[in-house]
C-alpha cells in the first residue's frame, strides 16, 4: 500500500456521527474542537472553564471554513444553548477581540445527544 500524504499524517478532527446527526456536521466538528481546548484550558470563571479565540484564530484551526461560516456555526450553537459566549477581557490579559467560549455540558447531557 502506498503512503498517501492526505491520509492522517496530521492531527485529525474527530466527531461522533450521532452528535453530527443531532446538531449538524459543522457544529459537531466545532464543538469537539472547543471541548478539546476547554479540557486543556487553565482559565476558569464562576466555576466554568473557558477558552478563547478570535475569529481569525478559529479560521487557522479550520482552514476549510470562512470566518462567515464560523460565525454561522457559533450562532447556531448559541441558539441551541450548547455554547456560551462571555466577554472576559477585563478579567484577563488577553487582547480585545478574543472571544471567550464555554460549553453548556448540562444541555448536552439532558438532550438526546448522548
Amino acid at each position: 500500500m502506498e503512503n498517501n500524504r492526505l491520509i492522517i499524517p496530521e492531527y485529525p478532527l474527530l466527531v461522533l456521527p450521532s452528535l453530527a446527526k443531532e446538531i449538524g456536521l459543522n457544529e459537531a466538528i466545532f464543538l469537539q474542537q472547543l471541548h478539546f481546548w476547554l479540557v486543556k484550558s487553565e482559565h476558569s470563571h464562576e466555576g466554568e472553564k473557558w477558552a478563547y479565540n478570535s475569529f481569525s484564530e478559529w479560521e487557522i484551526q479550520f482552514p476549510f471554513w470562512s470566518i462567515a461560516t464560523i460565525r454561522k456555526i457559533l450562532t447556531n450553537l448559541e441558539k441551541k444553548g450548547i455554547i456560551v459566549f462571555k466577554d472576559l477581557t477585563d478579567l484577563t490579559n488577553h487582547a480585545k477581540g478574543s472571544n471567550w467560549y464555554s460549553i453548556n455540558y448540562d444541555k448536552i447531557s439532558s438532550s438526546n445527544l448522548l
